[in-house]
């Protein structure tokens, strides 16, 4: 990979990813709960045990934590910025592994193609800007897949070696779903190649040996520091436990199917005739790059839609895959044309319908009959009071970028240039997501961010006195406030909490708080946005209510 090359992959990971990755506070459910576990991880000095709220954290591995913690060091702590920029070194990582992956396996048409479409692609633009652990284990299984697609191509047997180290290293990231879905699609594919020898070449029970000596040089000295308590957590429930008898996010054995259109939007429309090329292009005898990235999808939605609970960055790993299936159509489609030209039109015409005609239509309908839409639309717009104005005229504007896109997309479609018809829809999602990131998600912090009432309760609470959450306690609050809080479930523990002696704090949901009856014996001091699960800050205790800073 030339210099030229690099710079310009990391010119455009930058551009997608970087911009207002510090303009909005850290929104649950993941970002404020995995940012404290790292400050506190830091401050404690304990790199193997995590802890929240000064209690034992034992739902996830490590590894993000220590990327935060050690991005910390150079923004001056752990904030908005520390906590997501191990995201966005993820997502660059994986433009480099992605690139060099399809280079070997195709050409670099197919690289570039491959690489604009997984940048961006829906999910990735999200999840390669915000503090959660996901886009690290995309990375890290990007990385085992590069040393695999390396051992393959230049058939250097040390390379596999370092395809059990990157698996290591995404278990310690997010647990064996860092081993098991690559390790699987490998062996899938080497079957359906009849590649018998790349199975013997891997040596995979030493291989294995050397996944589990990363592991454990973590796991070892966590469980002797925290007890038998912490491996039955983080082992047999959140690993074992979670994949064959969660507790929650129950869903359908397809339900990945009917996530996927909007999660790798555009892209999505292409993937179809993607995937119909590389089928038979393979049986051909032309390609194996098609079966191992087809191996790489299959194998990987069929691990997760197995298990009765499903999230979407569950499947998140197998975005690259699908990247080089439509990296690699459109190169085939430019090969072929115009045999294979309705493969790339059709997505594209259905593409510019969707995001011109029907919010041209949809601007056509509120405009001429608005008796129709009247009372629907002032809801909507109530609803976005709090977010300030000009919010509706940036969301036309991140539209039009959009249509346009897809319009670019669709003239090179029909001029019979998948690289046009790549270069539109990119140009013109980076251009939505960025403008999104910049102006309006941070004006999302007025209705999902309690930042303000965590610091609110700073400013009034001397340090050593107790606060508590209602009715579930929640990180953000922890976070910002920097201090912990003490922990209450149910009504009878509330009531006792507040009718305690001494001087005390709570935060308490206000659709809660209107519901107990009688009310507490405390005097409400401070209160957020007007939304039903705002916060209202209440106090209790010998003294008059105290003014900020007191």
């Amino acid at each position: 990979m030339s210099w030229a090359t690099r710079l310009l992959l990391l010119a455009l990971g930058l551009a997608l990813f970087l911009p207002g990755i510090g303009a909005r506070d850290l929104w649950n459910p993941d970002e404020p709960r995995y940012a404290e576990v790292a400050r506190e991880m830091r401050e404690r000095g304990d790199p193997f045990v995590p802890h929240l709220n000064g209690r034992l954290y034992a739902e996830k591995p490590p590894l993000h934590f220590w990327s935060i913690a050690l991005v910390s060091r150079a923004t001056g702590g752990v904030d908005e910025v520390a906590t997501r920029l191990p995201s966005v070194a993820a997502a660059i990582a994986t433009l480099f592994l992605l690139f060099g992956i399809a280079r070997r396996l195709f050409d670099r048409e197919v690289a570039w193609i491959s690489v604009a479409v997984f940048a961006t692609s829906a999910k990735i633009l999200w999840q390669g800007r915000i503090g959660q652990i996901d886009m690290t284990l995309v990375a890290l299984v990007t990385l085992a897949m590069f040393a695999f697609v390396r051992g393959l191509t230049e058939r250097r047997d040390g390379f596999f070696r370092l395809f059990f180290v990157a698996a290591g290293l995404a278990t310690l990231a997010k647990g064996p779903v860092g081993l098991l879905p690559p390790l699987l699609s490998i062996v899938a594919f080497a079957f359906a190649a009849r590649r018998g020898d790349l199975l013997r070449r891997m040596r995979i029970p030493s291989g294995l040996a050397i996944w589990a000596a990363i592991v454990l040089a973590w796991l070892g000295p966590a469980i002797l520091a925290a007890g038998r308590e912490y491996f039955e957590i983080i082992v047999l429930k959140q690993n074992v436990g979670r994949y064959a008898d969660p507790w929650h996010h129950f869903q359908p054995w397809y339900y990945y199917l009917t996530v996927i259109p909007a999660d790798f939007f555009p892209w999505a429309f292409f993937l179809p005739g993607a995937i119909r090329i590389g089928w038979r292009r393979f049986l051909d005898g032309e390609r194996l790059g098609y079966l191992f990235a087809l191996a790489w999808v299959v194998v990987t939605l069929v691990f997760f839609s197995l298990s009765p609970g499903k999230r979407t960055v569950y499947i998140l790993t197998m975005y690259p895959a699908m990247a080089l299936l439509v990296g690699a159509s459109f190169a085939e489609i430019r090969r072929s044309w115009p045999s294979l030209r309705g493969w790339l039109v059709a997505p594209a015409a259905l593409l510019a319908l969707l995001l011109t005609a029907l919010p041209a239509a949809g601007y056509w309908l509120v405009r001429y009959r608005p008796e129709r839409f009247t009372e629907r639309l002032d809801e909507r717009l109530r609803a976005l009071e709090p977010m300030g104005p000009g919010l509706l005229p940036l969301l036309l504007a991140l539209a039009l970028a959009l249509s346009a896109g897809a319009l670019v997309a669709l003239l090179g479609a029909l001029r019979g240039s998948p690289r046009r018809t790549t270069a539109g829809l990119a140009l013109g999602m980076g251009a939505a997501a960025v403008g999104a990131c910049l102006w309006i998600l941070p004006r999302f912090d007025a209705v999902k961010s309690v930042r303000p009432m965590a610091e609110a309760l700073a400013a009034r609470a001397a340090p050593d006195e107790p606060y508590a959450i209602y009715p579930r306690f929640d990180p953000p609050v922890v976070f910002y406030s920097r201090r912990f809080a003490t922990e209450i479930e149910g009504e009878d523990a509330l009531r006792a909490f507040a009718g305690a002696p001494g001087r005390r704090w709570l935060l308490i949901e206000r659709d809660e708080l209107t519901r107990l009856e009688p009310p507490l014996p405390m005097v409400e001091v401070a209160r957020d946005s007007d939304r039903p699960d705002g916060y209202a800050l209440l106090f209790a205790g010998p003294a008059t209510v105290p003014a900020p800073g007191d």
